[in-house]
């Protein structure tokens, strides 16, 4: 059986956005969602004169790479719409041979693992539990004041005078 892959040449890529939004009305995922998503770097100084900034579109978990078109012939979305044309898809062993034209290049195998079939999110007991944060008593006597200490000062340590 043959693997599918994207082939990202990350030199180019401009963070228009257009591989995220396609993908995301696509799919219709919620907001904070997608099956793409564009990461940067930078930017940083290479010397005097030059900056390094680089964007990398990363597949999330939620990518099954267009399932659904790639089933009918067509590409995935993603690839479909980039406007810098950077994004390839194919079989890996086609994609692999592309990475030897130039460096800036990533080969990705994109894992179809939708973050709801992990399951529910149980939290797990640690020494970090039992910290407090910093909280605020208020008392109502008719006029506006205020008592401000931490959960480990006793109560009543807060004096008016003090002020």
């Amino acid at each position: 059986m043959t693997t599918y892959g994207l082939l990202i040449d990350y030199e180019y890529c401009t963070n228009c956005g257009s591989c995220q939004v396609s993908c995301k009305e696509e799919h219709g995922y919620p907001v904070g969602k997608t099956g793409i998503s564009v990461h940067a770097d930078g930017p940083w100084r290479i010397d005097d004169d030059n900056i390094n900034f680089n964007y990398f579109p990363l597949p999330t978990d939620l990518c099954d790479l267009c399932a659904e078109r790639t089933g009918k012939g067509k590409e995935p979305l993603c690839v479909h719409h980039c406007l810098a044309n950077v994004l390839y898809y194919g079989p890996v062993e086609e994609l692999a041979k592309k990475l030897e034209d130039k460096p800036k290049q990533m080969l990705i195998v994109p894992q179809f693992m939708p973050r709801e079939a992990k399951g529910e999110f149980v939290h797990v007991e640690n020494e970090l539990d039992h910290r407090k944060a910093a909280h605020i008593e208020v008392e109502g006597t008719g006029s506006s004041t205020f008592g401000a200490h931490r959960h480990d000062a006793k109560v009543g340590e807060y004096s008016e005078d003090a002020v």
